[in-house]
């Protein structure tokens, strides 16, 4: 049996990079999305990435690799920027709250933290609640998700219910994602500049049985 506390504390994990990652995509593909915050004691900040994808508009996105360093919780504050992930059940069930600054960007644009792009105020506020056990690797673990809420664009309100991952792993170790499947058409993709990586790492979402992200490129 796991204890789900120490796996899944309320707090990053001490003097480790601690990162978390939620996924999802709805089924019927009018919204796709991840938000990934790393705790990152090594360099003395945390990163932070929001992707938005919905069809026929521009990737909305938050890219920011200098928010401050947190130990005791996941708020974090900075320039245009506040997030909140809580620990509502370790494993079971995660909220997030959002406001912010994003941009609006060229599909086509590798995302890095110099991007430019058309402000637009950007939020969340969201629920994960665990649909499977968590699968245990080195230093984290990963599990399918239920997220659910609303989505805060500009003056509009958009509610959601989506199929999703979460993820958390800490100390050197990634975490493997869902390759592409070869019956399956990509609706759509991103690219981050992940900072001390060579390339940038390219995702996709698929529709299917089960609708979510999937790895094209690392």
């Amino acid at each position: 049996m796991i204890d789900a506390e120490a796996l899944d504390p309320s707090s990053p994990h001490p003097a480790a990079v601690d990162t978390t990652e939620i996924e999802w995509v709805s089924r019927d593909g009018s919204l796709a999305a991840f938000v990934q915050l790393s705790v990152r004691p090594v360099d003395g900040c945390s990163w932070f990435v929001v992707v938005v994808r919905r069809p026929e508009v521009p990737p909305m996105v938050i890219v920011d690799w200098d928010l401050p360093l947190v130990t005791q919780a996941f708020e974090f504050r900075g320039s245009g920027i506040w997030a909140d992930l809580v620990c509502e059940t370790p494993i079971e069930h995660w909220t997030i709250g959002l406001e912010a600054f994003g941009l609006v960007v060229d599909p086509e644009e590798v995302l890095t933290a110099e991007l430019f792009g058309q402000p637009i105020p950007l939020g969340f506020d969201l629920d994960v609640e665990s649909q499977s056990a968590p699968d245990l690797f080195d230093s984290g673990f990963a599990y399918h998700a239920r997220v659910t809420g609303d989505l805060l664009v500009g003056d509009e309100r958009i509610e959601f219910d989506a199929q999703g991952v979460r993820r958390r792993w800490w100390g050197s170790f990634e975490p493997a994602r869902e390759p592409c499947p070869q019956d399956l058409p990509v609706q759509g993709q991103v690219s981050v500049a992940w900072p001390g990586r060579a390339q940038p790492e390219v995702r996709g979402w698929v529709l299917g049985v089960r609708p979510g992200w999937v790895t094209l490129s690392r």
